[in-house]
C-alpha cells in the first residue's frame, strides 16, 4: 500500500509486527498544510467537494491558538489525509465531512491508517475567535481505524485557511486520538 511517498507492503505491516497497539501510538499531535483544495463532485446526489489534500508531520500544541508547529515538529513521523465535504467554507459557516482517509507513518516503521466517517469544520464569524484563534476554524473529524489502532477515533484540530488566499498554504494542526 502507498502511504504518501512511502510504500509499505502488507507483509511489513501485518506479518512482521511493525504495527503496535493503539495505546502505543495514540494520541498523537500533528501539524501540516492543506495543499490541494479539491474538486467539485457529487456524493449521494448532492454537490460536494472531493479529494481535498492535507499532509504534515507529528508535533503540535493541540487544538489551541497558535498550536501549529513548523516542520519537522517533533521529528517522529509524517501523515497525509484526503477529505470529501459538502457545504461552502466561509466565516460564520460550517461544512460537513463526508468521507476520506488518512495515513500516519512513524519513523520507527509503525503506522496508523483509517478512514474518515464524518465530522465538521466550523469557522467563527469574520474578525472573531474560536477555541483555535482569531478567524481559525475548528475541525472535528470522526475516524474508523483500519491498521495500527482499532475502533473509532477523532481528530480535534484547527484549520487556518480564510480569508481565502491570506494564509498560503493553509495550516492545520490538532490531535488524533482513540475513543473508548
Amino acid at each position: 500500500m502507498k502511504i504518501g511517498q512511502y510504500v509499505v507492503t502488507t507483509a511489513a505491516v501485518l506479518g512482521l509486527g511493525i504495527v503496535a497497539a493503539a495505546a502505543d501510538l495514540l494520541p498523537v499531535r500533528v501539524s501540516g498544510y492543506e495543499y490541494f483544495i479539491g474538486t467539485s463532485c457529487t456524493i449521494d446526489g448532492q454537490a460536494a467537494t472531493c479529494d481535498v489534500q492535507f499532509a504534515g508531520w507529528t508535533g503540535s500544541g493541540g487544538q489551541v491558538p497558535n498550536g501549529w508547529r513548523a516542520f519537522p515538529g517533533n521529528g517522529q513521523g509524517m501523515w497525509t489525509a484526503t477529505i470529501d465535504y459538502k457545504g461552502r467554507p466561509r466565516f460564520g459557516g460550517q461544512v460537513t465531512l463526508l468521507g476520506g482517509g488518512f495515513d500516519l507513518l512513524f519513523n520507527d516503521g509503525k503506522v496508523v491508517l483509517g478512514r474518515v466517517t464524518g465530522g465538521t469544520i466550523a469557522w467563527p464569524p469574520a474578525g472573531q475567535s474560536s477555541i483555535c484563534g482569531t478567524e481559525v476554524a475548528v475541525v472535528t473529524m470522526n475516524v474508523r481505524y483500519r491498521v495500527g489502532a482499532e475502533g473509532r477515533g477523532v481528530f480535534r484540530g484547527c484549520l487556518h485557511d480564510l480569508p481565502f488566499g491570506s494564509v498560503l498554504p493553509p495550516k492545520i494542526w490538532g490531535k488524533l486520538e482513540k475513543l473508548e
